[in-house]
């Protein structure tokens, strides 16, 4: 129960790739190219990522939902490794496809607004009017996430969020991210915004509705089946709006100036 020392915090989650930017974007293609390179330093394997419609693969597996360290995860048990020795790799790995990310020739700020998916700016900014705190719940890792966001021209909407550096569970990013968001003496109520059977189980994991999206590979009856209170078609239009407000419930508080846009992360 909520008591009167606790206000509610009305928060919203964005999951990035399918949900806010689109599927196979170049954005997107840079990020895998990074880290199927630093991937194939670390393994000596030369494995690109396949893009099968809105779906990715790695060696046949279905990438939807999992999170950088979950993908490298993989990567390095499929090339042998054992338990010990992908926890010893998994930051090296990961730091050395940031590192090749930062090294690329990269967009200049919105310069690939066109990889947003439609309405997705204009939703973020309806949200930070109407009250409410905004994150991100997302695989990528936070250097990555940053370097899209800015590439996209979407800087400074979302204050922190949960990412993928560590976490291999979408769970575990989300309850992150709603933590992150939420701060001492408010009770996080909201909603994660995703397009993936893996959005919305994190979802629920961390207290919050789901608003999934069918921009990616997954069908408004899968989304459904998983739980999700609303399924729309994307993010344009008036109805995520209407959506995300009505699932979050009542007792908006105001943004905290504790938490720093995203922006501020390093890119």
């Amino acid at each position: 129960m909520t008591t009167t020392a606790q206000r509610v915090r009305r928060i919203a989650l964005f999951d990035l790739d399918g949900t806010l930017i689109r599927p196979g974007s170049a954005l997107q293609r840079m990020h895998m190219d990074a880290m199927a390179a630093a991937i194939a330093h670390a393994t000596g394997r030369q494995d690109a990522f396949a893009y099968r419609g809105a779906e990715l693969f790695y060696r046949g597996v279905n990438l939807a939902g999992f999170t950088d360290a979950g993908t490298v995860r993989t990567a390095l048990r499929l090339a042998g490794a054992i338990e010990d020795e992908i926890a010893e790799r998994l930051p090296e790995v990961v730091a050395d496809m940031v590192g090749r990310l930062e090294r690329s020739p990269l967009p200049g700020a919105g310069s690939a607004a066109g990889d947003l998916l439609p309405g997705a700016r204009e939703l973020l900014r309806a949200l930070a009017e109407a009250g409410f705190a905004l994150g991100a719940s997302t695989g990528n890792a936070r250097a990555v996430a940053a370097w899209k966001l800015r590439a996209a021209g979407l800087s400074g909407l979302l204050d922190d969020g949960g990412f993928g550096d560590t976490a291999t569970e979408r769970e575990d990013v989300a309850r992150a991210g709603a933590a992150s968001l939420t701060p001492p003496g408010s009770v996080p109520a909201g909603v994660l915004v995703g397009d993936t059977v893996r959005d919305v189980t994190a979802a629920h994991a961390a207290g919050l509705s789901c608003l999934a999206v069918t921009t990616g590979a997954a069908t408004a009856r899968e989304l459904l089946a998983a739980g999700a209170e609303d399924v729309l078609p994307g993010l344009d239009g008036g109805g995520a709006l209407d959506s995300v407000i009505r699932l979050s419930g009542p007792g908006a508080v105001g943004r905290s100036e504790a938490h720093l846009p995203l922006s501020h992360a390093r890119t």
